[in-house]
């Protein structure tokens, strides 16, 4: 019997993912630091807003890391996403810190590379945990929701090296964003070793792992708005954050804490007969594995099952949809994107331009922590989905979802810090589930075929509002901050901004509503 603090256990790995995924994604921290970037290059919000882009726009080469992932070992994965990131993000602090001279165009692609990088990290990071997990795809799933912690993570280092809010400096973002990553993805590089990963035995390990994804998220969130909380030191809400993060690499300790007992009792009940104990141990661990190796079996003959019936299910209307030319033909495919555009993508939208809309603190990590719990949930979902249990498509849970979304973009024209806060969340959480259920999807309404590619389709929505929302919100600051100094804070610079995004967010549910009708015989033939 082997201990379960083997280098090798897959929930010591987990543990270092999670914590990876939650600092892998620096590269949306654009707009704590997007002030410094202007003054440097004394640009306008409009070109501030094109960097942001940039950064998005990196993320939609996800194909590249995913080509790779069949030729090269994960470690290898993982450090070209390190390299990429420490370039892109080094550079900029070294400009900014007035090392090196760049150009405005120069700091564009070294933000597309930034963004890029985290294609690489977090597909290092998906496939790892689908080989540790192969009995369930939605912890590896889950374990990408962690992503969404980046900004929260980050604001805590930040004020545990600075202090409080109004004496941290922006570009110590950049500094970090460069060193967290490759700090954390060295120490995971160790703990997984080579290419081959140890294989997860255990029948039903998701009540685990999201039960430890929900004490994150409840901590992250009770971490903006519970004062015992807000008024513990900065550098122990750091430990604090990061202990809660890693939490799965407290369940080989409590496994560890366990088989030590097994073994003093044993040795208690037994000692006079050692050699006899061990022996029958020995063979029950035998009948174990042997139950264990049966019920895989019935596992994967199972599985087997249900993809062919998922197959089955695609030819029916939906999941005949292949190549790039059929699906840009396809009428439920463009329902399917602007769906996305008038839900993740503004939330995406909105969050880049908290820091304009108000400088009410914490405000950007309650949007983070929210998003999180919102994305944690879809899985939950999807799980009941996939163990037949959940009596809602998904198009039917996006036009729930997609309602007080709209109505929160509304609200904010109430000039209420406390309005703000809860539509804050209530974007945040909605958001983030719409986009981790779309993504679940894909494969599902438009064929196994091309997945990798399509759900980059349907991301381009995001850079793309990026652009044009973002020139919006910033002509209506500008035009706000004429003859105040250039200078524009409150909620009164963007109530016709907010109207637009309200607007936008309404018509996508009657667009949902429109996809969820015209998929119905699919989802109800399933």
């Amino acid at each position: 019997m082997s201990s379960p603090l083997s280098s090798k256990s897959p929930w010591l790995t987990l543990g270092g993912i999670v914590l990876l995924q939650s600092v892998s994604v620096a590269s949306s921290l654009y707009p704590a630091y997007s002030s410094i970037l202007g003054k440097k290059f004394s640009i306008s919000q409009v070109q501030v807003v094109d960097l942001i882009a940039a950064v998005e726009t990196g993320k939609l080469f996800e194909c590249f890391p995913t080509a790779a992932a069949d030729r090269l070992p994960p470690w290898a994965i993982l450090l070209i996403g390190l390299l990429l990131g420490t370039v892109g993000h080094g550079v900029q602090y070294l400009y900014v810190a007035e090392k090196i001279q760049l150009s405005y165009w120069q700091m564009l692609l070294l933000c597309l590379l930034a963004g890029h990088s985290v294609c690489w990290i977090q597909t290092f990071c998906y496939f790892s945990a689908l080989t540790n997990f192969n009995k369930n795809k939605n912890i590896a799933v889950l374990t990408s929701c962690y992503a969404s912690l980046g900004r929260e993570v980050y604001a805590s280092l930040i004020q545990g090296i600075q202090g409080k809010i109004e004496f941290q400096n922006p570009s110590t973002y950049l500094l970090l964003t460069c060193i967290a990553p490759a700090s954390v993805g060295l120490v995971v590089v160790l703990i997984v070793g080579g290419s081959i990963l140890a294989e997860h035995t255990e029948t039903d390990v998701f009540p685990i792992a999201f039960a430890l994804a929900v004490a994150a998220g409840v901590y992250a969130m009770l971490g903006n708005t519970v004062q015992p909380i807000k008024n513990m030191s900065s550098q122990l809400q750091v430990i604090t954050l990061t202990l809660v993060i890693i939490l799965p690499i407290a369940v080989p300790l409590v496994k560890a804490a366990h088989w030590l007992a097994m073994v003093r009792w044993r040795a208690k009940i037994t000692p006079e007969l050692p050699c006899v104990a061990a022996t029958e141990n020995s063979d029950s661990i035998v009948r174990v594995d042997s139950l264990n190796e049966e019920a895989e079996e019935d596992d994967k003959e199972e599985g087997v099952t249900v993809d062919e019936g998922m197959e089955n299910v695609g030819n029916v209307e939906l999941g005949d949809v292949h190549g790039v030319k059929n699906l840009m033909m396809s009428l439920n495919f463009w329902l399917f994107y602007l769906v996305n555009a008038c839900g993740p993508m503004l939330g995406v939208v909105y969050v880049n331009n908290l820091p304009r809309i108000s400088e009410a603190p914490s405000l950007i990590e309650v949007f983070a922590a929210s998003g999180f719990c919102g994305r944690i949930f879809s899985v939950l979902i999807e799980e009941y989905t996939r163990r037949g249990l959940s009596m809602l498509s998904t198009p039917a849970s996006i036009v729930i979802m997609m309602i007080p979304m709209s109505v929160s973009f509304f609200l904010l024209i109430n000039s209420s810090k406390t309005v703000l806060y809860i539509s804050t969340g209530v974007i945040g959480a909605c958001s983030g589930a719409i986009r981790e259920i779309t993504t679940f999807k894909i494969a599902e309404l438009f064929g196994p075929q091309n997945s990798v590619v399509n759900q980059n389709i349907v991301l381009t929505n995001i850079p793309i509002g990026t652009l044009l929302f973002g020139h919006l919100d910033a002509i209506n600051y500008k035009t706000g901050a004429d003859g105040n100094d250039g200078i524009c804070k409150g909620f009164e610079c963007h109530h016709k901004t907010f109207i637009i995004w309200g607007s936008i967010s309404a018509v996508g549910i009657i667009l949902s509503l429109i996809l969820h009708l015209r998929t119905r015989k699919f989802y109800s033939s399933g």
